[in-house]
């Protein structure tokens, strides 16, 4: 029996470990994603110093597990794009070296888990809606010739432009399906950020700026479906 009892928990440690391993995988695959999240022009715009904090990133985290990751790691995907709330993706994988030859001949050895984890982009523009464009200044009238005796009148500067105020509606205890609705009922030109990116459908649990705040009608949103 002693045999047998030693096989068992060499196997039992083998998959535990590449149990445990997969589980901070997932957490690296999510804190990838954050990163890509917040930076969706590292790789369109060719930002070196950018990729190469992401690559840092993920690799400081990988020290906790014992596997093997593809180098250079794969970078993040944007299959929306890169306009803000569209999801930024990355799929990771890492490949353990099982101890225990049975399990290398049942399973392969070595044996290659993977991850994956989207949060959405949180900067740049509202996909459709168009960049605010600077008001131009007034043209200056022409100034008369000098005569020898009046003192022409100064010209009066223009008035500013009063930025459009809105008051934030409650989305909490609402479902996603009408959060859009509601808060361009408010008056708002953005479009809601939704986190966790939509679908499933959920009751929102939290959003970004308080109910019955007055900001500015082009500013952001998003809404959780958890406390922040």
């Amino acid at each position: 029996m002693l045999p047998f009892l030693l096989l068992t928990l060499v196997l039992a440690l083998d998959f535990g470990r590449v149990f445990l391993g997969w589980v901070q995988l997932n957490n690296m695959a999510r804190i990838a994603a954050n990163y890509a999240a917040q930076h969706p022009d590292a790789w369109a715009s060719g930002n070196t110093s950018q990729q190469a904090a992401y690559q840092s990133l993920v690799q400081d985290d990988a020290g906790a597990i014992d596997c093997t990751l593809p180098s250079p790691l794969p970078t993040p995907t944007f299959p929306a794009g890169d306009t803000l709330g569209a999801p930024a993706r990355v799929q990771l994988s890492c490949s353990f070296q099982l101890i225990t030859p049975l399990a290398g001949g049942i399973v392969g050895n070595p044996l290659t888990v993977s991850a994956s984890a989207v949060f959405p982009i949180r900067t740049g523009m509202v996909a459709g809606v168009p960049a605010a464009s600077s008001i131009p200044s007034p043209t200056p009238s022409p100034t008369p010739a000098p005569t020898a005796t009046p003192t022409p009148t100064p010209s009066t500067s223009p008035s500013p432009t009063p930025t459009p105020m809105c008051t934030v509606p409650k989305f909490t205890g609402t479902n996603t399906v009408n959060a859009q609705a509601t808060w361009t009922a408010a008056g708002f030109t953005t479009t809601v950020i939704f986190s966790p990116v939509r679908p499933p459908e959920y009751v929102i649990n939290g959003q970004s700026i308080a109910a019955g705040s007055s900001v500015a009608c082009n500013s952001g949103m998003t809404v959780y479906d958890k406390h922040q």
